[in-house]
């Protein structure tokens, strides 16, 4: 039962958990702007996070919230996953839960999930997240309608719009620069839910122009460094290397394999993990990525067709994963 609009207002919260990246970051804006208004701002609380890491993310939300202060959780464009799953069921079942994604390795846990009767989920195979938005608000306005087709562009979508492309080359650059810094994703989703354009805000214009020379540099590195097996390109990256580029091996991964017309796999060293990412104009990224992490005994991995990643906690030289990919690669293309 829910308690009347005012004393929800003085003591219940709402907590968003979003996708770190352009997608989610016009998820949590466009989610908050049209259904969470009642607790925003002072009873709203966001947390962004990567699919790897959402158990651990939305944990410690609820623990620094206290779960008995909470009413709504949003879970957006975070790929569901089987530990995602058991952690709603046992610890948010007197919850309002409500799921929104479009990623692919979702689709395995969706029926499951599903089965709870305090979780709404909203799932299609489609672009972005908030095209999925799109298909539960039926009367989005014009800035509404023009940042779902951003987060489509932004996904590796298409778009005739020359301000659209260059607005989705903007955010997405912006928000990629630093993937720890929290205080411009949440500003980003403020403004978005103030209606602005967020994208000429001086911050997302210095972000951007350091962002793009980064990611053209990063580029570069991957066309010099990468070494071809099997049609694939293979390139790898050490964990000082990797914090030289942060968030921007995604994008430029992207970038390499619609320039080339060819798949690529980049793996990088983090500290205590190995993070490797997969490109396939093909569509076959995420099949790739579960041969990968059957193989490797990977701990998480997700994505889509044509784009997808997968998470190793281990302290391996990332050489020795190159060479173990090389044969995972060969028995995947054998089984074409």
């Amino acid at each position: 039962m829910y308690l009347d609009k005012n004393a929800k207002a003085c003591t219940m919260k709402a907590l968003v958990v979003f996708h770190g990246d352009c997608d989610g970051v016009i998820s949590a804006g466009l989610y908050i702007r049209r259904f969470l208004m009642d607790y925003y701002p002072r009873n709203l609380v966001m947390r962004f996070s990567q699919p790897w890491r959402i158990v651990r993310d939305l944990d410690s939300a609820i623990k620094s919230v206290g779960i008995e202060n909470l009413e709504e959780v949003v879970i957006l464009d975070l790929a569901l996953n089987d530990d995602l799953v058991s952690y709603i069921k046992n610890n948010l079942r007197d919850k309002n839960v409500t799921i929104v994604d479009h990623h692919v390795s979702s689709q395995h846990v969706i029926n499951e999930i599903s089965k709870q009767k305090n979780v709404k989920i909203f799932w299609r195979h489609t672009l972005s997240t908030p095209a999925v938005l799109a298909t539960m608000i039926r009367d989005l306005n014009p800035y509404e309608r023009e940042l779902v087709e951003v987060a489509n562009v932004c996904e590796g979508g298409e778009s005739c719009n020359e301000v659209v492309k260059q607005i989705a080359d903007r955010l997405k650059i912006a928000l990629a620069l630093d993937p720890t810094d929290s205080n411009t994703y949440y500003r980003t989703v403020a403004r978005i839910i103030e209606g602005a354009e967020v994208w000429n805000d001086n911050e997302i214009e210095q972000k951007y122009r350091r962002g793009k020379w980064l990611l053209n540099m990063l580029v570069k590195n991957l066309e010099r460094k990468s070494i071809q097996v099997h049609g694939w390109y293979i390139v790898a990256f050490t964990a000082a290397e990797s914090l030289i580029y942060a968030g921007m091996f995604g994008i430029a991964s992207s970038e390499f394999a619609k320039k080339h017309h060819r798949p690529i796999v980049v793996i990088r060293g983090e500290e205590g993990k190995i993070v490797i990412t997969v490109r396939s104009p093909e569509g076959r990224a995420l099949e790739l990525c579960k041969a990968i992490a059957e193989n490797l005994g990977a701990s998480f991995y997700g994505g889509h067709r044509e784009a997808a990643s997968l998470t190793l906690y281990s302290t391996e030289d990332v050489e020795l994963v190159v060479e173990k990919l090389k044969n995972v690669i060969g028995d995947a293309l054998a089984k074409r």
